[in-house]
């Protein structure tokens, strides 16, 4: 602090002093805030482009891996209804087969549990113990059996 001159406010005097310490502050750091902010300002200009080449990046990933999952998605809905009409087919099958011939090794089990549960019959049903799928099938083997 300079030395108060007589005649002089001493608030006057300090209110100088701090004056010319703000101005050599601010002519002292001022050229390095400048450069500061303008650093930050290319800087941000950076990031910005680099967010902007990401996100047009992304975008379209982000489309052809929608797209993927749909494509995929519609698979498998139809693979699992493929299996599901197996499935029925396959239950018919085995309903149509336990009609025709209930004796056959396939329902051995179900037979013990169904005779379990029904031990009344009130007519038990024929047995048969072959397939019989008539005229057409005898002939159309005889006639793939025959040699040229």
């Amino acid at each position: 602090m300079k030395k108060i001159r007589n005649g002089r406010n001493p608030r006057y005097q300090e209110a100088l002093n701090l004056a010319e310490e703000n101005n050599r502050l601010l002519t002292d750091n001022n050229f390095q805030n400048v450069l500061a902010v303008s650093n930050l300002e290319s800087e941000v200009t950076r990031i910005k482009q680099q967010i902007t080449k990401l996100a047009g990046n992304i975008f379209p990933r982000n489309e052809r891996l929608t797209d993927s999952y749909l494509k995929l998605s519609g698979r498998y809905g139809d693979m699992v209804n493929v299996l599901r009409v197996r499935e029925d087919r396959i239950d018919l099958l085995e309903r149509e087969l336990k009609n025709y011939v209930p004796d056959h090794w396939l329902f051995a089990d179900d037979a013990a549990t169904d005779s379990e549960d029904d031990t009344e019959d009130p007519e038990p049903e024929p047995q048969q113990t072959e397939f019989d799928f008539g005229e057409e099938f005898r002939d159309y083997e005889l006639r793939r059996r025959k040699p040229n």
